[in-house]
């Protein structure tokens, strides 16, 4: 048992020691109740000011966001709370890092470094068909939670977007803050941070995504 524990806190197994503890000791704690479960859960948002007098090609910029989006939700990351994710992750990158450097008789952090980033690829695909279950429960609590009556209701940019990227707003409902994601009613409008919007109805192909229009409320 000592040999065990030597071998998971030795220089080559200690990143991946280190994340399985972390996420381990993090349900001891929501379990027993000092912290809620949200605590470290975050939305993972891909937001990038530009300059207008910049000579930027916003197309191409649009392009790589939404490719990183994609990317995303393929590990699907935004769709469950993300201590949930990362402890998926982490149990097999843990196994996996312990057996490969041990194949290897590696005992260098540095090479146990360079193992690491591959297998946190390798443990993201095998994290994501054990993560599928929690998205349709996760799935089925926002659909559950989420306002009915939004329409006509004025919301501020917090997540700028256009007709490539969909932005993000917050409304006011029931006294509480909510966000949501939101498409601009046309090709030509740009959602712009911190501006005002009109939420004028639902999405039709996506749920819980709305459909906004500028709005002058002066």
């Amino acid at each position: 048992m000592n040999e065990f524990f030597h071998l998971m806190f030795s220089p080559q197994n200690v990143i991946g020691t280190l994340l399985l503890s972390f996420c381990v000791l993090y349900w001891l704690i929501v379990i027993v109740g000092i912290i809620d479960l949200d605590l470290f859960d975050f939305e993972l948002e891909v937001e990038m000011e530009i300059d207008a007098d910049a000579d930027v090609d916003v197309s191409s910029t649009d392009g790589s966001v939404a490719w990183l989006n994609k990317v995303l939700v393929f590990f699907n990351l935004g769709k469950i709370p993300f201590m949930v994710w990362l402890t998926f992750l982490s149990f097999p990158l843990w196994f996996l890092l312990m057996i490969v450097n041990e194949f290897f008789g590696n005992t260098s952090f540095l090479i146990g470094v360079v193992f690491f980033i591959p297998l946190v690829i390798i443990s993201a695909f095998i994290a994501k068909p054990l993560t599928y279950p929690f998205v349709k429960v996760f799935a089925a609590l926002d659909k559950e939670n989420t306002p009915k009556d939004l329409v006509g209701k004025v919301g501020r940019v917090i997540l700028a977007g256009n007709e490539n990227r969909k932005g993000q707003i917050e409304v006011n409902y029931d006294g509480s803050p909510i966000r949501i994601y939101v498409w601009p009613s046309s090709k030509e409008i740009k959602l712009i941070k911190n501006e005002s919007v009109l939420i004028i109805q639902k999405s039709e192909s996506e749920e819980q995504v709305y459909i906004v229009e500028p709005y002058d409320n002066n």
